[in-house]
């Protein structure tokens, strides 16, 4: 069975011979991956690109992960642009920033239209490029971790942010992946990160909007 191809094996030998059959490329924080902390046995978590791997696997599909943990969505624009170079021959893009610009910039009025215009350059690049674009919500927080006021203000700022987003997707036809509405507290190995069981609700959300657009390749091709 195939394995999900990882960003910090870049300079392999290996990565190099397997990155022009990448079908799937991640894009995003540390929900996305880990990429800035070494080899994969180094990680503090699992990600959901590997269990997203498992699942796509009957499809003859390669899935990369490019997450790298602590990022910004301002960052995420070079990095899209780089990963459409270094994987030349993937058909959809799944991106996913914006908890980090929120803990940063908590004032989310401001911040969330900001987000959303990164997430826009984002997008436009894939398309331009004649690939697919996907986009994560906001995940919730691991509510439990925090004390109750703290805990609705984090909800409320993901609420306010992912509303806004919804509507982004929306008018731009981008399939939206809703991880705000599959998470929760028992998700979670920390306050932010999702744990083993996490990862696979994330995984089996994308692969649920992935297996659509696949679909709906084949039903495009001209007979």
């Amino acid at each position: 069975m195939n394995k999900a191809v990882y960003l910090c094996d870049r300079e392999t030998p290996e990565f190099q011979s397997h990155r022009a059959a990448i079908d799937i490329v991640c894009a995003g924080d540390s929900i996305t991956g880990w990429n800035n902390f070494g080899p994969v046995p180094f990680w503090p978590l699992r990600t959901y690109p590997e269990f997203l791997q498992d699942l796509c696997g009957h499809l003859g599909r390669r899935v990369a992960n490019g997450g790298i943990a602590g990022e910004v969505s301002p960052n995420g624009i070079g990095q899209v642009e780089d990963y459409l170079a270094l994987f030349p021959n993937a058909g959809i893009f799944v991106i996913g920033y914006g908890t980090n610009d929120l803990g940063m910039w908590p004032r989310v009025e401001g911040t969330s239209p900001r987000i959303i215009e990164n997430m826009r350059a984002m997008v436009t690049t894939v398309q331009e490029n004649g690939r697919r674009p996907t986009v994560l919500n906001v995940p919730p927080a691991n509510g439990s971790r925090f004390p109750r006021e703290v805990a609705d203000e984090l909800r409320r700022i993901r609420d306010y942010h992912n509303g806004r987003l919804a509507e982004f997707c929306r008018e731009s036809r981008v399939p939206l992946i809703d991880l705000a509405a599959k998470l929760r507290d028992e998700h979670f190995a920390d306050e932010l990160h999702p744990n083993d069981e996490g990862a696979r609700k994330i995984a089996e959300a994308v692969y649920a909007v992935l297996a659509q657009l696949i679909q709906d390749e084949k039903t495009d091709v001209p007979s």
